[in-house]
């Protein structure tokens, strides 16, 4: 028999569950703790866990077994109260249990904040700017000399070497004359200027010829990602072996057929600028549904607690931690920042808030238009998903049930529908037209307004100042 759990709203997005865990589920999770337990205390005349389970509770006592027991049945039937109650905790719960009975239900309860609800406000036709796609003037010429550069050939320069050439190099670095291996290489080539190399070596580097050998110090600061440079100064003897330089082939149809699958320039150039219209509208439908999202956002109330945004915080600062170069921590990434955490984490709060904020207010719309995702659904979506990462289907499909993942795949597509119909709820209009009424809108329009509707009253001291005009970023 399962437990049961009910619900209690409390004030402030807090609830309170009761939950009741049958006597035979308890007994079951006492004789695993005795077991566990069994394995770890010697008992003089038998094998390591071999006494019988009543041995061990005389010998170390019932009230031990009681403890051992919670220790992790109790988190596991709060989370199993969670799952059966549909609610979505958002800090840990403050458990209260009088203790285990005898015999009879578990009893216990648990108070714990919770997601909060927005409260949308008139969402249905709002009005919102939006941009057409335009492609920046230049772009299909930058597109062309990027293929250029990934077309271009290198050939030996008779000539001293300048930024933009390539060098072949061997280098050999060395700490108080000891040779270091990592700071030794043979017939490297590098481009001068191109970031590669520490700016030391494109300085001494640049003007030199084939047969050339330079030295020069390199100093490696603290925070430097590899151990066995941190903090030293690495002299190094460079031997150049050759300059090259890049030769950039001529725009025209043998360009096209060297860098694509079409013959001719005229064609490849159509081709990459339907990409780029193609982009370009991409990224202004995306900024249409962003702003969609945030002009619903502004209508609907919601408070966001301040647990969710630490948490959050959290969640992006654990995920910059983890994206860092191997060996290097995060205290060395604050002070390459050259900024402490506590400085880092207020420029994160509001950006964390307002994307809390969004979030809510879309589910809070899923909510009221009652969207559901099938089984069905998701199964499309895996296939999808497979066939476009080059995975098997069904292990796919196994490791998101096994491991959590279709329930929030399930949460996720909920949402994405419910952004669905809000786009489709809404009115497009020209930017400009968007841009303008923000322009000419002020708060004191709105105090205005609903002072007009109410009945007028004599009032004393200084009239009110004329608004000043509104414009994004400043405070409403």
């Amino acid at each position: 028999m399962p437990l049961t759990a009910e619900v209690t709203t409390l004030e402030e997005n807090r609830v309170r569950l009761d939950v009741a865990v049958p006597e035979d589920e308890v007994q079951r999770r006492m004789d695993r703790a005795v077991r566990r337990l069994g394995r770890e205390v010697r008992v003089p005349g038998f094998r390591p866990g071999k006494a019988p389970a009543e041995v061990i509770i005389q010998r170390i006592g019932h009230d031990a077994v009681v403890q051992e027991m919670l220790k992790s049945a109790l988190g596991d039937w709060y989370s199993e109260a969670v799952a059966e109650t549909g609610i979505v905790p958002i800090d840990d719960p403050d458990l209260d249990l009088e203790g285990v009975p005898e015999a009879g239900d578990l009893t216990f309860t648990a108070t714990v904040d919770v997601r909060p609800k927005a409260t949308l406000g008139d969402y249905a036709g709002v009005e919102v700017g939006k941009a057409e796609g335009e492609v920046p003037e230049g772009a299909l010429d930058e597109q062309i000399e990027r293929l250029r550069q990934q077309a271009a050939r290198l050939q030996v320069a008779d000539r001293p070497s300048a930024t933009g050439d390539f060098v072949v190099i061997d280098f050999d670095g060395s700490v108080n004359g000891k040779r270091m291996k990592n700071a030794t290489a043979r017939d490297y080539l590098v481009e001068l200027g191109g970031g590669r190399l520490v700016p030391e070596f494109d300085t001494a580097l640049t003007g030199v010829s084939a047969g050339d050998t330079v030295s020069f110090p390199v100093s490696y600061g603290e925070g430097d990602g590899r151990p066995e440079l941190r903090g030293t100064t690495v002299d190094y003897d460079v031997t150049v072996k050759a300059v090259q330089e890049k030769l950039l082939p001529e725009v025209d149809d043998e360009l096209a057929v060297a860098v694509s699958e079409f013959e001719t320039l005229d064609e490849l150039k159509a081709d990459l600028q339907r990409r780029l219209q193609e982009s370009v509208d991409a990224q202004a439908e995306e900024l249409y549904r962003r702003m969609v999202i945030d002009a619903v956002t502004e209508r609907s109330s919601v408070d966001v607690p301040a647990v969710m945004v630490d948490r959050r915080i959290g969640t992006i600062l654990q995920g910059t931690a983890d994206q860092l170069p191997e060996g290097v921590s995060f205290e060395q990434y604050l002070q390459a920042t050259g900024r402490t955490l506590e400085e880092i984490v207020a420029e994160l709060r509001p950006d964390a808030e307002q994307a809390l904020r969004r979030e809510l207010v879309v589910e809070a719309v899923a909510d009221a238009q009652a969207i559901e995702v099938s089984d069905e659904e998701i199964e499309e979506q895996v296939r999808i998903d497979a066939e476009a990462t080059g995975r098997s289907v069904d292990r796919l499909m196994h490791d998101l049930r096994d491991h959590g993942g279709w329930e929030a795949l399930r949460q996720d597509m909920r949402l994405r529908k419910a952004v669905d119909h809000m786009i489709e709820s809404a009115t497009a209009i020209p930017m400009a037209q968007a841009e303008a009424r923000e322009r000419l809108w002020t708060p004191e329009d709105e105090r205005r307004k609903t002072a007009a509707a109410a009945p007028s009253e004599p009032s004393e001291g200084k009239p009110a100042p004329a608004g000043k005009l509104w414009t994004p970023g400043d405070p409403r």
